[in-house]
């Protein structure tokens, strides 16, 4: 559980949701009008007509900050306009739950209109040109939960987005979202991403910290023998606590850092992006890059413990969101999970729907490793489908220019193509798939210049890859939404020539 915060609206419900919430959880409620009346001494009203709005909102702001920094969990209603402040808004969505209330403006307008205590409420009018001048702010909030239906009903949807999941097999992982805001543990050392270091310094304690670059050219062995002579400088023990605090490039160096170091010490993973949590930091996979390829130095080893709450997501930008995407696009085509259907029929996905599919994702993750961590057996292979191509598009276009979720994405869209040039899925199979692919968001013309790129170097970059055979590659095809197999010795010539034919269809597209 964590700090909550309620926004709206006039009329939206957030004090009447607020109270019903605190009950619920059995935390405190707090209003901030209230709060500012309080220490005002004077209604809202009256500090609007005696010193003006922008008096108002400084006063607003400070206690804002001054509730959102204690230490107990609460749920918090906001005034309809504190989010129109951007240091406000920004202290929201990094140390809060943040909840949006919205519905119909006119069933907002009729429980309003005749209150007292509105001083910016006239006409409906003028209801609606204030409600139009916030909307892009009530926008920038992450959760956001129709308010116009049963108060028990959005209640409840709230506290189901709270619960906290557990899992113990094949590794521990608590699932909870926002349970690192009030983070207490003591961490003797982490290494962690510069950006999320940057934005999120304030919920952990750490000791001892080594800062990494953001993004996959820090997964290097020059990286790693630096932490390893920063961890022995420290005089780091056998039984001390090593966290790993960022995306998948963290957890794959602090895993195998920690699988090595003292020949293995104990680690914990925080998963700080869509990516990580849905599907690198479950498994135990551990990758370090060479020159020529990806993850081609790396161990099996499992946390401990991997926190994974969603909260880390909302200052994520539109591109690690959609990186994310393709992992869970993935894992609706593995298998019928419903994850497919999910993305089909949603008509967007927002972080309320992103919170739905990390936790069908991990659940999913979790089905192929269980028992076979080691991928020796067969069936962790399948979640390689979408890999072959996309490591190499990662790795020919200097790992940087495309995310790993969208090149892996469009491996999964070109591995389609593949099994029904093959006769092996039907054209109304792939048509969803394809459908889906757009749906999500993932943009197939960034990939449209493979022409450019020499067939050999394409060949070299393919042949590096782990699951490659005496020149030939091992592939994992969907013939249909759930039926996902495995065609060993594929010719890397004919796998080429269908690619530049796929971009070619692409192409005629557009």
């Amino acid at each position: 559980m964590a700090k909550i915060t309620i926004s709206g609206f006039m009329g939206s419900g957030k004090t009447l949701i607020g109270n019903l919430l605190s009950e619920k959880l059995n935390i405190p409620f707090y209003d901030l009008d209230n709060e500012i009346e309080k220490r005002e001494k004077r209604d809202i009203k009256e500090i609007f007509k005696e010193s003006g709005e922008s008096y108002f909102r400084k006063i607003e702001k400070e206690v804002l900050f001054e509730l959102l920094n204690l230490e107990e969990d609460f749920v918090l209603s906001l005034g309809g306009g504190t989010i129109t402040n951007e240091e406000s808004i920004d202290l929201i969505i990094k140390r809060s739950i943040p909840i949006l209330l919205y519905g119909d403006i006119k069933i907002f307008y009729k429980r309003v209109k005749d209150s007292d205590k509105r001083p910016l409420v006239n006409d409906f009018q003028s209801f609606l040109k204030l409600y139009r001048k916030r909307e892009k702010f009530y926008k920038k909030i992450p959760i956001k939960i129709k308010s116009d239906k049963d108060k028990n009903e959005i209640v409840n949807e709230i506290v189901n987005l709270l619960k906290r999941i557990q899992y113990e097999e094949p590794q521990k992982i608590i699932y909870e979202l926002g349970i690192t805001l009030n983070f207490k543990k003591d961490i003797f050392f982490s290494i962690i991403d510069n950006k999320v270091f940057e934005i999120f310094k304030d919920r952990f304690k750490i000791i001892n910290l080594y800062i990494i670059k953001n993004g996959e050219k820090s997964k290097n062995l020059y990286e790693y023998f630096k932490i390893l002579d920063f961890l022995s400088s420290i005089k780091f023990e056998k039984s001390d606590l090593l966290y790993g605090i960022g995306g998948g490039v963290v957890g794959d160096i602090s895993g195998f850092v920690s699988s090595t170091y003292m020949r293995g010490v104990q680690f914990y993973l925080i998963p700080t992006t869509l990516l990580s949590q849905v599907d690198s930091s479950i498994g135990g996979k551990n990758g370090l890059n060479l020159k020529r390829g990806k993850n081609l130095v790396g161990t099996i080893y499992l946390p401990k413990e991997t926190i994974i709450d969603p909260s880390f997501l909302f200052t994520l930008n539109k591109n690690e969101i959609l990186s994310g995407l393709g992992e869970v696009f993935k894992y609706g085509i593995l298998r019928e999970n419903g994850i497919f259907d999910f993305l089909e029929e949603k008509e967007k996905i927002d972080f309320y729907e992103i919170i739905q599919l990390i936790k069908l994702s991990i659940e999913e993750k979790i089905n192929f490793i269980k028992e076979d961590l080691f991928d020796n057996k067969n069936k962790r292979v399948f979640l390689n489908l979408g890999h072959t191509l996309g490591h190499a598009l990662e790795n020919i276009t200097n790992y940087g220019k495309i995310s790993h979720g969208e090149a892996v994405a469009f491996g999964i869209l070109f591995s389609s193509y593949l099994s029904l040039r093959l006769k092996l899925m039907e054209e109304k199979t792939f048509e969803r798939i394809f459908n889906v692919y757009k749906k999500i968001g993932f943009n197939y013309e960034k990939f449209l210049d493979l022409n450019l790129l020499k067939k050999e170097k394409l060949e070299h970059t393919l042949l590096l890859d782990k699951k490659s055979r005496e020149n030939r590659l091992n592939l994992v095809l969907p013939v249909n939404i759930g039926d996902v197999r495995i065609f060993n010795c594929f010719n890397v010539d004919e796998y080429i020539k269908k690619l530049f034919e796929f971009v070619n269809f692409l192409k005629e597209e557009k």
